[in-house]
């Protein structure tokens, strides 16, 4: 058994990352897919076919400006290779989310099993419901001040 990564970890290993870009859900996926260093056992075909399929089934968005896209099966079995990409949108994008509010901010998350992809989704959901950590967000901050508020917040 592997010691779980931790949230903090996981987006220091994926980064922030500012201005993606895109009109649509698909348009915001390819322009990150192509700014981003994905693990070396996942191509960048796999790694957009994944989000747009998991986003075509339903809404990412989670309300108040944030969504948390992530492939449907993992892409990635080595631990170590886990991450959340952390996006700032250079313009608000229709996500359907059931709120109406337009996505900022996407936590793409890569896990290797489901016990890594739930604790994940709980601990980010936890933060996303916390009306400071909503409005930190908003000033798009850079990695080290996003683990900063995460540990303070967690």
């Amino acid at each position: 058994m592997h010691e779980p990564l931790s949230l903090s970890a996981m987006i220091r290993s994926g980064g922030v990352h500012y201005n993606v870009s895109g009109s649509r859900p698909e348009q915001v996926f390819s322009d990150l897919a192509s700014r981003i260093s994905l693990p070396p056992a996942v191509s960048k075909g796999v790694f957009l076919t994944g989000l747009i399929e998991r986003e075509r089934l339903m809404t990412t968005a989670v309300g108040n400006g944030i969504a948390l896209p992530h492939p449907r099966t993992p892409l990635v079995s080595d631990p170590g290779d886990e991450r959340v990409y952390v996006c700032f949108l250079d313009k608000p994008v229709n996500f359907e989310s059931l709120d109406g509010k337009p996505v900022y901010a996407l936590f793409v998350l890569l896990s290797a099993d489901s016990q890594t992809h739930l604790r994940t989704l709980s601990q980010l959901s936890y933060l996303f419901q916390q009306e400071e950590f909503r409005s930190f967000l908003r000033k798009k901050p850079d990695t080290e001040e996003l683990i900063d508020a995460i540990q303070k917040y967690l």
